[in-house]
């Protein structure tokens, strides 16, 4: 496969990059020609990049390299059987239901240019990745290495967010009410630029973290991954997100149920020994109080006023919804805002799908999540699964978290926390298809 044809390429983009004189560019397109170079050699290698990386890219280099891992099937040759396996798969139809359901909401829109803008870069591109990594992931050694990268990811990005926190200094005034969280100065957002935007990623990788603890049998690397999840779930408790911090709760009640119970009881006594002696930080404790009165924080205030005007949008417009453009939402929300209430998006996943699609649109939502939880709880119940079934558990809470965080953010607001979603996606329907289709060809890893 190493040959001039094939190094040619790669060849090409670096010396343009160089010729350029630009560092940025010269950068970007070497970067371009590693990943090309790397799938060559090997296309899981491909793979194992786009996880470790996508997190860190521009929209621009994450779109390329999904186009390389297609053009690495294509030389290899799809496998037409487990193509048609896919898009048959329960998982991938519920995504492409959702997908439509926005494209048909995209097409009705006033503003037709910029609602299609958003769907033809976004949507569509999120459903051939679905497409690709199922294709791409037909294995248990693939599927662990892979799930690990996406790991390791999300720990580097949790190291950065923490050298942040002691180098930034302040962050911005609007994330922080100093008068119900005088104390809270600082709050990490690693390369997200919004620290809810990167607490809702973190939401996604750390059941899946935890899991791989029990996954792994050597003792060293129980002990490796048992310090990324430490290291995350530090970077979540700075991020200082509180609807963050309730999914993630949440979402752990739900893995440690299936997986070890004792630890729910031992995190209970820790907690309260913790609070009995004045050992957790005032301005936690601040900000877990605003948990309990919403109302009293200018986010959480501001949060229950606009859905209060997008519930009276969805009373007039049920049926359709008013379409996916920002513009349109924009001069409807101006018929029913609150005076002062002003807003960019709905901060909240379903009523901002009942707002833009209607029923059909709230409908897609619901049914996706509602398979992706059913697959994922299946696969945890699977008791010919092996470990897998523990990947399973932490997938549905993975999902359950994303979900309850999406009743206080919009996590298709940030293309990689959408990539995040659907990587978790594809882990679903990828171990589904493996269980079903009895394809575990390496055996243990």
């Amino acid at each position: 496969m190493l040959n001039w044809k094939t190094l040619l390429p790669a060849a090409v983009l670096l010396a343009f990059g160089v010729a350029q004189g630009f560092s940025q560019m010269a950068i970007e397109l070497t970067l371009y020609a590693g990943f090309y170079l790397a799938g060559l050699y090997k296309k899981e290698y491909a793979l194992y990049l786009f996880a470790l990386s996508y997190p860190f890219l521009t929209f621009r280099p994450i779109i390329f390299f999904l186009l390389v891992l297609i053009f690495l099937l294509l030389m290899e040759g799809i496998d037409k059987e487990r193509l048609m396996n896919v898009v048959k798969s329960k998982v991938f139809l519920a995504a492409a239901f959702f997908v439509l359901a926005v494209g048909i909401t995209a097409v009705t829109s006033v503003n037709l240019r910029e609602s299609m803008q958003d769907y033809v870069l976004y949507y569509l591109p999120s459903l051939v990745l679905l497409a690709v990594l199922m294709m791409f992931i037909d294995s248990r050694t693939v599927l662990y290495r892979f799930l690990l990268c996406f790991v390791v990811s999300g720990a580097v990005l949790a190291l950065y967010g923490l050298a942040q926190y002691l180098l930034i200094g302040h962050t911005p005034p609007k994330w922080v009410d100093v008068k119900t969280n005088p104390l809270l100065g600082t709050r990490i957002y690693a390369v997200f630029g919004n620290p809810n935007v990167f607490a809702e990623y973190l939401v996604l990788v750390l059941p899946l973290c935890f899991a791989l603890i029990y996954y792994v049998k050597a003792f060293k690397h129980k002990i490796l991954l048992c310090g990324l999840f430490a290291v995350t779930a530090l970077a979540l408790v700075l991020t200082y997100s509180r609807g963050a911090w309730v999914a993630f709760a949440f979402a752990m009640l739900l893995l440690l149920l299936k997986t070890d119970r004792k630890l729910i009881l031992y995190g209970l006594i820790l907690v309260l020994v913790a609070a009995a002696f004045n050992l957790i930080p005032q301005v936690i404790m601040d900000r877990l109080a605003t948990i309990v009165n919403p109302t009293e924080d200018t986010s959480g205030d501001y949060r229950f006023k606009m859905w209060t005007a997008a519930f009276a949008i969805i009373r007039d417009y049920w049926l359709t919804g008013i379409g996916s453009d920002p513009s349109t939402l924009f001069r409807v929300y101006a018929d029913y805002e609150i005076p002062g209430v002003n807003i960019f998006h709905l901060h909240n996943i379903w009523i901002q799908a009942f707002v833009n699609g209607g029923i059909l649109g709230i409908a897609a939502l619901l049914y996706l999540f509602y398979r992706l939880l059913k697959e994922s709880y299946t696969i945890s119940a699977n008791r010919l699964g092996g470990r897998q079934a523990t990947l399973g558990i932490a997938l549905f809470a993975s999902i359950t978290g994303i979900g309850v965080a999406g009743l206080n953010e919009d996590i298709w607001h940030d293309y990689r926390v959408m990539m995040a979603f659907w990587i978790v996606t594809a882990l679903i329907g990828s171990i589904e298809m493996m269980l079903r289709l009895g394809r575990n060809k390496d055996g243990t890893v």
